[in-house]
């Protein structure tokens, strides 16, 4: 399950680029030809179309390495990001798209399958962690999206998600980086990244995020 890290400069291969408008030009891994996908920071800082939208015609010329672009959601409820979706996914024609599982969405129907390839499996922590979200990634997979996690920053997370069936293809995102420093968060994801899908034990420094 590879990381997608929110570092611009990152041009390690064992690695993707999570990226935002926030990043100031094209991020060094992207133009390296990295897997990159996007945050709509709907959740951060607000989904702004008028800066989002532009900001995603700059990235045209690195489409082909795109992953995924999730229109806006609403962490913890998912019949508001339905409708978010609903409203939104004709304004990223030609862009893959995400599709964001919120609290509850165990219980209420995909969009069209043909609009979107990934499910990102948001939520709060509780919903993410527990029964709902694996009914999800389970329904996902018989429709063969790809699979994406996030707010993934620790070992006992990690490998909840790298224990499930058919994670080696998987992506996640974490936001380490913003408390551990680059090298240090690379170099833990690195060894994670490593591990069988099953262990034994839980390395240390894990809180559970």
């Amino acid at each position: 399950m590879m990381f997608l890290v929110p570092v611009g400069g990152v041009v390690d291969p064992r690695f993707g680029i999570l990226t935002t408008p926030g990043h100031k030009g094209v991020p060094a891994g992207i133009k390296a030809g990295l897997p990159w996908a996007v945050d709509n920071q709907a959740f951060t800082v607000g989904f702004d179309a008028d800066v989002f939208l532009p900001w995603l015609e700059t990235m045209e010329p690195y489409r082909e390495t795109c992953l995924f672009v999730p229109p806006p959601d609403v962490v913890g409820d998912a019949c508001q990001t339905l409708a978010l979706f609903e409203q939104w996914w004709h304004q990223f024609d030609g862009w893959p798209l995400a599709f964001i599982a919120q609290d509850g969405q165990e219980r209420l129907d995909f969009p069209d399958p043909v609009l979107w390839g990934t499910l990102f499996v948001g939520g709060t922590t509780h919903w993410k962690l527990g029964t709902g979200a694996v009914e999800c990634i389970k329904r996902a997979q018989g429709l063969d999206k790809r699979i994406h996690i996030g707010r993934v920053n620790w070992w006992r997370r990690y490998a909840h998600f790298r224990a499930m069936e058919g994670s080696d293809g998987w992506t996640c995102d974490g936001t380490r980086t913003r408390y551990d420093g680059t090298y240090r968060a690379l170099v833990a994801w690195g060894n994670y990244q490593s591990q069988l899908a099953l262990f034994g034990h839980l390395p240390g420094g894990d809180s559970g995020g």
